[in-house]
């Protein structure tokens, strides 16, 4: 898969956004920019960096459990560096956990097993907080139990072997991923064994903090547009256009993530333009943010650690992956200084 058919879902996702923007009219969304104050928005962008940088951190410690040696600025530099790929590009996260095999020589199917698990987390804790909001809405019951039960899913896949023996023969067709099956094998393996690890999860409230970062990113967006709501409200929109977005498998949920965002703000009594004016700023700290940093932060380690290319396709992943691990041996994981 090249690039150029790689962008297809962006631009599908930018299209989407467009039409949204056209249907709400762009002269309300301009009007209701008007007068934003520039420095609550400011403040928000500080939370969002320290949503990643704590997101880098989190990450860390799964990737000392999972046993690949990296230092705490080391992984949270990569992690930030792989923001850059994940906010525009399919299976993005992807490129985060090759980026940690390319440093250490760890195996492919550890890395992406840490990127899983803290997606798997981090998801199910932004869901929990916004359930008490979520039941207060129609459908929202509806939206907590589809994810929350998709977590329980993914965990009986991973956690149970008699579960994952057909899932595993059923996916082995698809030729990406036959072709990496030891990887695959590993990966759930790797699951399995953090999410039995006391230090892997105690590390969680970590995720939570996030959680409450994204919250309050969101609500400072909601001041600066002279909106005045209340907390729970801004953590209810944030959990129904992250899922919204994830469900869209488009990159960074563009397109999909603000027509959620809108719907919930619509629903609560703010008026289009403005809500949609607040979903464009939550665009740019989902998407402009974390690529700045995360070209900044690529650009100061991409020598020192080997790193490859910022837009490797899934199938160059994963057969780089398979090369890494090949050539290097499980213990050799520490990073040179």
């Amino acid at each position: 898969m090249n690039l150029r058919r790689r962008l297809v879902p962006l631009v599908v996702g930018l299209a989407s956004l467009v039409g949204l923007l056209l249907v709400i009219q762009p002269s309300r969304v301009l009007a209701a920019l008007h007068g934003t104050d520039l420095g609550l928005v400011g403040a928000a962008m500080l939370l969002t960096v320290a949503f990643y940088v704590l997101q880098g951190v989190r990450w860390h410690f799964l990737l000392r459990a999972a046993g690949v040696r990296l230092h705490l600025h080391e992984s949270v530099l990569i992690n930030l560096a792989g923001q850059t790929v994940t906010a525009v590009l399919p299976l993005g996260d992807l490129t985060r956990a090759l980026f940690a095999t390319q440093a250490t020589g760890a195996a492919f199917g550890a890395t992406a097993a840490t990127v899983t698990v803290q997606d798997l987390t981090f998801t199910f804790l932004l869901v929990i907080a916004a359930t008490p909001a979520l039941i207060g809405i129609p459908g929202g019951w509806i939206v907590s139990a589809v994810v929350l039960g998709g977590i329980a899913a993914i965990l009986l896949i991973l956690m149970v072997p008699a579960v994952y023996r057909p899932i595993r023969r059923l996916v082995g067709a698809v030729p990406v991923i036959r072709e990496s099956a030891e990887q695959v094998d590993m990966l759930r393996r790797e699951s399995v064994v953090l999410l039995t690890r006391p230090v892997a999860m105690a590390s969680g409230i970590i995720d939570l903090v996030r959680v409450a970062l994204a919250a309050g990113a969101l609500e400072l967006l909601l001041r600066a547009m002279n909106l005045q709501t209340e907390y729970w409200l801004a953590l209810l929109v944030v959990a129904v256009a992250y899922v919204g977005g994830a469900l869209s498998f488009l990159p960074g949920g563009i397109g999909a993530n603000e027509a959620s965002m809108i719907g919930v703000l619509v629903g609560f009594g703010v008026p289009a333009g403005q809500a949609a004016a607040v979903a464009l700023l939550e665009r740019l700290l989902l998407t402009g943010v974390p690529s700045v940093i995360g070209v900044l932060a690529y650009i100061a380690i991409h020598r020192r650690l080997h790193l490859g290319s910022l837009v490797a396709s899934p199938r160059a992943v994963l057969t780089s992956a398979s090369t890494s691990t090949s050539a290097a041996a499980p213990a050799t994981c520490e990073v040179a200084a």
